[in-house]
């Protein structure tokens, strides 16, 4: 299993994509402290991937939330 180590003020992990809501805020936080910052989903807090099937749609979603909240 890969491991992705732990996050940082720049990098954050989210289980699965329904937590969408609590990692855009955190990407919010990110950009708007350090400019830049990584989102992943299908991860566990201990940076284990676990991994998540998406579909397009699902994907479509995402980008959407983010640009609508960023």
């Amino acid at each position: 299993m890969k491991n992705l180590g732990t996050e940082t003020e720049t990098l954050e992990f989210k289980k699965i994509t329904g937590e969408l809501k609590e990692g855009i805020i955190s990407l919010s936080s990110m950009l708007n402290k350090n400019g830049h910052g990584v989102l992943y989903f299908g991860v566990k807090d201990s940076g284990d991937v676990g991994g998540q099937q998406l579909r397009d749609r699902t994907l479509r979603e995402i980008s959407q939330a983010i640009a609508n909240f960023v």
